[in-house]
Parts: structure tokens; C-alpha cells; sequence
């Protein structure tokens, strides 16, 4: 990966780097306060560690954006949420100043990471970046925002930014169940037009999402098979609205159980689309708010920032 031992003649000359490293103090249980020593100990043998701790939201992409010519690679650590805000710093500067970046898991779920094979042990992750390599990695754009692997609407989507990080701190990913749980009684459907450059679809649905990923919520997962994380395009999926029970269970069933070509959903693949909804719709983007619209344009930005991934497991 990051290569810096360069053979010249029979000698080998040691570059050092220069690396950033930002995080959350505050993600998941805040282990990665007491990892601190093991992870700056270990990247130092890169090169030289800068250390920024975020102290408010969105201090991550402005770390980002004031960095990025300052350094060779950029490392952080916390949730989806503040991969989200490195993301968005990343989409603020031209694609040719961008540098490699890294990402240590501290949050509760970590989608991200399952996709590309980061372990979420936090000692084991920064033996990964060490033997890892550059990954070019696909970029939602939705509207003026940005997210890695999910832009979703409808039921459950709200559990992610709703749920309360100290419920999410004392009770981890059952924090999430709960929440799910309460969310039940309160399920709304929508009359959604989803147009692409191939087809147009119109239905009411219960939930919708474009994803990038392999896993939603550490619960929804989709074949590896039909998911390449490079390529454009997204996958999309939409769940109509149930007719009676048994459709809810059906339904419901479906989705555990990953069985995507169910008569229950819309499920399809493209680069960009265009939501319109008869009423503003409440979405998330990698499970923060992403804002209440009836009308958005999302594109896909194809291999738009180079991730680190271990070489193995």
C-alpha cells in the first residue's frame, strides 16, 4: 500500500509521510480514547502523526478541507457520521489534490467498514492500515450533500439519527433495535416517482434507499455478487406498501433475509436519479439527517476518493 521503502541501487531509502489523523472522542463508547497511545505508536512508523480531535459537528470536514495539501494521507476515526463529515471534505477539494484516506471504526454500527473489510477491532484496524491498499471508492452526491454508502427514506431510516448517543454509547446496536421497535407503530408510506437514465418507477413505499454497501444497519444485507463498490452505480431499493398483514410480513421477512428480487420491492441499479414525492420526505445519509425534500437528484461520483483496505483479513 502506502509504500515507503523505495529501492535506490542496493539501498533502500525511507520516506517518511505525513499523516493526519482525526477523530471523535466521543463515537460509540468512546474506546478509541484508551486505543490513542496504540494508534499513533503504530502509524508514527509511517511517518509523522498529527492528531486533531473534533470538538463540534463538522469540524472534520473542515479539518479536511484546511489539510489536505499539508499532508500525504489522512486517517480518521469515529462513525458512519464522521466519515460522512471527512467525505464531504474530501468532495470540497479537487480530485487530483485529494490524498489516500483511512478510517478506524469507533461508532456503533460501521457499515463502511463491513463493506470493505475493516475490522472493527480498533488494534487489529491499524495493523490492517499498515498492510493495506488504495482502494478508489464511489461517492454519492444528494443535492449539495455527500454521503459514502447510503441515502435512504421511509421506515427505520429516522432510528439511525434519532436514537441518542448515550443510548447509543450504554446499549451499542441494541440502542438501534429499540428505537426500531418504537418506530413500528409509526410507519408511513409515500408516493415516490424514481426516474433514471433507463427506466422511471412510481409506487408507494414504505422505505427506499440508494445504497453503495454490502450491509444496512448491520442488519439488510445484499449479495456481494450484485454490489461492486467502483463501478458508478448505485443500488437502489424501494418497499412497496403492504397490503394487509401478512404482506407486512412478507415484506419484513424479505428484508432479513436479503431476498431483494421480491415481488415486495423496486430493485435496480444506476448511476444517477431523480426522487420526487407528492409530500417532503425526512432522509438520511449514512445515518445522519439529510435534510426534508420532495424533489432531489442524486449521482454517483465513480471512484471519486482512494480508501485504504487491508490486504487481508
Amino acid at each position: 500500500m502506502i509504500c515507503y521503502n523505495i529501492m535506490y541501487g542496493k539501498e533502500i531509502i525511507v520516506i517518511m509521510k505525513k499523516i493526519l489523523f482525526i477523530y471523535n472522542p466521543v463515537s460509540g463508547k468512546g474506546a478509541i480514547k484508551s486505543k490513542l497511545s496504540y494508534i499513533v505508536e503504530n502509524l508514527s512508523t509511517m511517518g509523522v502523526v498529527t492528531v486533531m480531535p473534533t470538538k463540534a459537528k463538522g469540524d472534520a470536514t473542515i479539518f479536511v478541507v484546511e489539510n489536505m495539501d499539508n499532508f500525504d494521507i489522512i486517517i480518521c476515526s469515529g462513525g458512519d457520521g464522521t466519515l460522512n463529515e471527512v467525505t464531504t471534505g474530501y468532495m470540497k477539494v479537487e480530485k487530483e489534490r485529494r490524498k489516500p484516506c483511512g478510517y478506524i471504526p469507533a461508532g456503533t454500527v460501521n457499515d463502511f467498514a463491513t463493506s470493505l473489510g475493516i475490522s472493527k477491532n480498533i488494534n487489529k484496524c491499524v495493523d490492517q492500515i499498515l498492510d493495506s491498499s488504495i482502494f478508489p471508492y464511489d461517492i454519492g452526491e444528494f443535492g449539495d450533500r455527500y454521503f459514502n454508502y447510503i441515502a435512504g427514506f421511509g421506515a427505520f431510516t429516522e432510528v439511525a439519527y434519532s436514537t441518542s448517543q448515550s443510548a447509543k454509547n450504554m446499549l451499542g446496536k441494541t440502542a438501534y433495535i429499540l428505537e426500531g421497535i418504537k418506530s413500528l407503530t409509526k410507519i408511513k408510506s409515500a408516493n415516490v416517482k424514481i426516474i433514471t437514465e433507463n427506466k422511471t418507477v412510481e409506487g408507494n413505499y414504505i422505505f427506499g434507499m440508494i445504497c453503495n454497501t454490502f450491509s444496512v444497519g448491520g442488519l439488510l444485507k445484499i449479495d456481494r455478487d450484485d454490489v461492486s463498490l467502483d463501478d458508478g452505480k448505485f443500488e437502489a431499493i424501494f418497499v412497496k406498501k403492504p397490503k394487509n398483514p401478512i404482506e407486512f410480513q412478507e415484506t419484513l421477512n424479505d428484508t432479513l433475509s436479503g431476498k431483494l428480487n421480491s415481488k415486495h420491492f423496486e430493485y435496480f441499479r444506476s448511476s444517477n436519479f431523480k426522487i420526487i414525492s407528492e409530500e417532503p420526505l425526512n432522509w438520511t445519509l449514512d445515518g445522519e439527517f439529510g435534510g426534508k425534500t420532495d424533489n432531489v437528484e442524486i449521482h454517483n461520483h465513480e471512484r471519486a476518493i482512494e480508501f485504504l483496505r487491508p490486504n487481508k483479513g
